[in-house]
């Protein structure tokens, strides 16, 4: 990969700035210098390499904060039963197939879903996986796969009370055993994973209440909450307000949490999250998918952006969020953080060095295939992400400074060879789940 190069004739934006015609310098890894298109060259008749953008918008590279690379070689598989509730949606088809996923599988189908993310332009991956009987090693079979890539990773397992071989200790165990690995690592970190209230027990959260606040540093936690009416009914015959709160009485909520969905809540956890204020991750498609609504834009304005295992395509999602929210009468300020400040945001707790475009950064940068025709602007942004780049693959991929993809072409592998590699897992892992 260069080492030095230059990036021009682009639209550049982000949660701070932006450039109707602008260059970004790149060079070891980083962001050297940033300016209007014409300024950076250092020298006329230098060996400079030069990427003449075409007038494309480059932005950050976009972070999937909540995914699910485990789901990646599903698509064909059919449910093992009736999927007439949430619940049946989950035992008749999810928890089936994570049964069955071993750790080749594991590990392919983190490769699938990082060679989709890096084709639409993510840098950035919180996972939230399962495979209930491979546990010990599947954070590290999944760290393998993004060391390939060299794009960033926020890893979890998700514990959780449902039947399986492995004890829920063992869960718990890979959790904790992943994040205190990797607390100085810039490019993979752990969090706490919890699959959802519906599914872990009081004393179950007791345990991990005292876990963590036994340990060194406290474990931010990532949790499906109040995705289906179920889980809030659940926590409310548990004697509790709702799932927020339930949580937050096992003192496992704190600001870098990540709640995906949050769209079945009481009036108390909604005050809790205005309180805590941790991240709160919308996933659009896949609510839609399962019929389980959407967040209540009126008490929630402060959100994410998350995918849900559905695709790692952030600009269709984007779409999607505004199509199945408010439509026309989107509040495109509210947007605009959401896509561009909140993932910033998120970035600055995990990794520092990454988020914004500005000197001393890391390079991790997404440049849309998309070139604006019409006046484009801070304001007018989010309008033309929707209805503009509408989705689909970007033109260029940078993570750390590496070139990952580039005008259609995966960089950091043989993409033909690994693709058979792939299929050959996602084979037996059909099989698994047929036989």
């Amino acid at each position: 990969m260069e080492n030095r190069y230059l990036l021009q004739n682009c639209i550049i934006a982000d949660s701070r700035s932006f450039f109707g015609s602008g260059e970004i310098l790149v060079s070891g890894g980083k962001i050297e210098a940033i300016g209007n298109y014409g300024e950076l060259e250092p020298n006329p008749d230098s060996r400079l390499i030069k990427y003449d953008l075409g007038g494309r918008i480059l932005l950050p590279g976009f972070v999937n904060p909540h995914a699910h690379l485990y789901s990646s070689l599903s698509p064909g598989l059919s449910p093992r039963g009736t999927v007439n509730s949430f619940k049946e949606i989950l035992s008749n088809f999810w928890w089936h197939l994570d049964s069955v996923m071993d750790e080749e599988a594991v590990y392919y189908s983190a490769l699938s879903g990082i060679l989709d993310a890096v084709k639409h332009g993510v840098t950035c991956i919180f996972d939230h996986h399962a495979s209930m009987n491979f546990v010990h090693g599947s954070l590290e079979a999944i760290e393998k796969a993004f060391n390939l890539a060299g794009i960033k990773g926020v890893l979890c397992f998700e514990t959780s009370d449902r039947p399986s071989d492995s004890p829920i200790s063992s869960h718990i165990r890979e959790n904790i055993d992943f994040m205190e690995a990797h607390m100085d690592n810039g490019r993979i970190r752990g969090m706490l994973g919890l699959h959802a209230n519906l599914t872990l027990s009081n004393s179950v959260l007791a345990q991990l209440g005292e876990i963590n606040s036994s340990l060194k540093e406290a474990a931010p936690i990532h949790i499906h909450c109040g995705e289906d009416q179920s889980d809030l009914v659940f926590c409310q015959n548990s004697g509790f307000h709702g799932p927020v709160e339930r949580l937050s009485s096992y003192k496992l909520i704190s600001p870098d949490s990540i709640l995906a969905h949050c769209i079945h809540l009481s009036e108390r956890d909604f005050e809790i999250l205005h309180e805590i204020a941790p991240f709160v991750i919308s996933n659009p498609e896949s609510n839609a998918n399962n019929r389980v609504g959407k967040i209540n834009q009126a008490y929630i304005q402060d959100y994410l952006i998350g995918t849900d295992g559905m695709s790692f395509d952030m600009i269709s999602s984007l779409r999607s969020q505004y199509l199945m929210g408010n439509g026309i009468k989107e509040n495109y300020q509210i947007l605009y953080n959401t896509f561009m400040k909140n993932p910033a945001r998120l970035l600055s707790r995990y990794f520092p060095t990454t988020g914004i475009l500005e000197p001393g950064m890391d390079a991790d940068i997404a440049v849309l295939d998309y070139i604006p025709e019409t006046p484009i602007d801070e304001k007018s942004l989010i309008g033309h992400l929707i209805f503009g780049a509408r989705g689909g693959k970007v033109f260029m991929t940078i993570a750390g400074g590496n070139i990952l993809y580039n005008d259609g072409e995966i960089t950091f592998t043989f993409e033909r060879s690994l693709k058979t590699q792939i299929k050959s897992a996602a084979e037996k892992l059909h099989g698994r789940y047929n036989g």
